[in-house]
């Protein structure tokens, strides 16, 4: 599946459930090779490597959720009567 982009490109679309392809380095890892399963299956993505990439960009985005989260905390309580319903 193809699209165009705004300047005219051709641009390939990633099927549903893959991760794009970035460049990146090789990495020998130890993982436990049912949770991995269990993660791919859970994240519906077909490689191993798609699996491991979503899960840890998973954890990225939450720890920025947290984060922000703590950011938002430190303005205090909401005003109710600022809240407009």
């Amino acid at each position: 599946m193809s699209t165009r982009s705004k300047s005219g490109s051709k641009k390939v679309s990633e099927p549903v459930g893959t991760v794009p392809r970035l460049s990146g380095r090789k990495k020998t890892l130890r993982l436990d090779q049912a949770l991995l399963d269990s993660a791919r299956r859970a994240l519906g993505v077909r490689t191993e490597t798609d699996a491991v990439t979503r899960a840890l960009e998973a954890v990225v985005r939450r720890e920025r959720q947290v984060q922000a989260l703590a950011v938002l905390a430190a303005l205090g309580p909401v005003d109710a009567e600022r809240v407009d319903d």
